[in-house]
């Protein structure tokens, strides 16, 4: 008989029921699920882009998130959820969430694992570090741009600047105190984001002499931390502008692209740089050098967790493409809907 994992939480989504089994399945214990919300101790579920327990309960009916992905750093898991709200002759008082069928998809290597650990440890030394340096160019940009506040061009790149700086602040701030369960998505407008991309670039590839062709198609918005995005896509486009020779190109184009099974948005990053064997960009993220691997393995796990993919193809002499697959449904897991009551 298949096991059921089963905890409750009230109308505010704050858990009131964990039980062993739970507990042992999240690596959770009571003591430390019970008032919080259940997202803070238990993967967000979602369901047209929206929190998927809000939605039962709001409705006042059952969900069977059916094949549901869960991503982590380690390996993916596939359940089956169920949301069941618990009714009042008045109102909804909670939810039961009960999984069962849970399966592991895959795991990495040992030495992948450890590798991981031993980056995360650095990263955490990192975002110490980071913090006084990041303020000091902060007062700087503000500096800057109150004292030539005349200069339009020099405003506008302000602007991005003072506006990354604070989304990197709170990035660090919320990985140094809180749980990163908590992963923040909101809907996202890619092709508004890579124009800011666009402008934040300009100086390092007009240094160069890099000519940059930008194509953005009509593509609907992304469920998605932004942050984690934004660093997705700035690893790519970082790479290509090292690859390329002065004079050379990049290309950034977004687009749908369906398939089978789902409907993705497309971002396509290009260079004519000077390319690469298959079995060279096939062993990138397993270099132990902070670099381009680094930043790759950084990018995989994002798409991942967004139940997106990333292809690269390149050949040497030829230039390198890299292609980002986000769902253009709901991301964080992918799953088949069924009402039940």
């Amino acid at each position: 008989m298949d096991t059921e994992y089963t905890f409750n939480i009230n109308k505010r989504m704050l858990v009131d029921s964990w039980d062993e089994r739970i507990a042992e399945l999240t690596g959770e214990s009571a003591s430390g699920a019970l008032g919080k919300k259940y997202y803070d101790v238990f993967p967000r579920l979602l369901f047209r882009h929206e929190d998927a327990v809000a939605y039962a309960m709001e409705n006042q009916r059952k969900l069977l998130l059916k094949g549901y992905v869960f991503h982590c750093l380690l390996y993916r898991v596939k359940a089956d959820v169920l949301i069941q709200p618990l009714l009042t002759p008045k109102a909804v008082k909670g939810a039961t969430i009960t999984v069962s069928h849970v399966s592991v998809c895959e795991g990495r290597r040992p030495e992948d694992v450890h590798r991981l650990i031993a980056m995360g440890k650095t990263a955490s030394s990192l975002a110490h570090g980071v913090r006084n340096p990041l303020n000091a160019i902060k007062g700087a940009v503000t500096f800057v741009s109150q004292k030539y506040a005349q200069e339009k061009v020099l405003i506008e790149f302000a602007k991005v600047m003072h506006e990354e700086i604070s989304r990197l602040d709170n990035f660090i701030s919320r990985f140094l105190t809180t749980s990163m369960a908590d992963t923040g998505l909101t809907l996202v407008d890619i092709n508004s984001l890579l124009k800011k991309i666009e402008i934040l670039i300009s100086f390092q590839t007009d240094s160069r002499n890099i000519r940059c062709d930008f194509h953005y198609g009509t593509i609907p918005p992304v469920f998605i931390n932004l942050f984690q995005l934004e660093q997705a896509m700035l690893n790519v486009i970082n790479n290509a502008i090292e690859a390329i020779v002065s004079d050379g190109k990049l290309t950034v184009k977004t687009l749908s692209e369906k398939s089978a099974e789902k409907d993705f948005i497309l971002v396509e990053v290009s260079d004519d740089g000077p390319g690469m064997p298959e079995d060279r960009y096939a062993k990138l993220a397993s270099r132990e050098k902070m670099g381009k691997g680094f930043g790759l393995i950084i990018t995989e796990e994002i798409m991942n967790g967004c139940c997106g993919h990333m292809d690269i193809k390149s050949r040497k002499g030829k230039g390198t493409s890299v292609r980002l697959y986000f769902p253009a449904a709901a991301a964080g897991g992918t799953h088949e809907k069924k009402h039940q009551g």
